[in-house]
């Protein structure tokens, strides 16, 4: 066990806390506002409280045993990170992102029943969760409709 393995989870679990209280008691933020945020903020210092625990046992997670290096960056890879500006630019955050969800699992050999229902499943959420139900405002229009 090294210090580190203490001290960063540690530090993360009090700027964590500090900020969830600074917007609980400082800010006075409504419960619309600070709901989310003091879920995933509670779920998070859970964990740190966890890691520290395990480690202070002496239980530290296992490495795995094949220690096999990773393989190196392709040029296809690249290019599929960044195709996504595309699908987003010409056909609106929400149903570009799921047609290149689409496009990338059928080019990476998915079957078209599997991809077709995880890019649904991607447009059902970008669309019911955050812009029906969390009103997150994302643009839907490409970004060129407005021209």
């Amino acid at each position: 066990m090294t210090r580190a393995q203490i001290i960063f989870p540690c530090l993360l679990l009090v700027i964590v806390a500090a900020l969830l209280a600074s917007g609980l008691f400082v800010y006075r933020y409504s419960w619309t506002v600070i709901g989310f945020p003091l879920g995933a903020g509670v779920f998070v210092c859970l964990l740190c409280l966890l890691d520290i625990a395990m480690t202070w046992r002496g239980r530290e997670p296992k490495p795995p045993a094949n220690d096999t290096p990773l393989e190196p960056l392709s040029p296809s890879s690249v290019i599929w990170a960044f195709a996504l500006v595309p699908f987003v630019v010409g056909l609106g955050f929400v149903f570009g992102s799921a047609a290149y969800l689409l496009a990338y699992l059928r080019a990476n050999g998915t079957s078209w029943r599997l991809s077709a229902v995880i890019s649904a499943a991607s447009l059902l959420v970008t669309w019911g969760l955050f812009i029906k139900v969390m009103r997150v405002p994302m643009p839907v229009e490409p970004l060129w409709w407005s021209w």
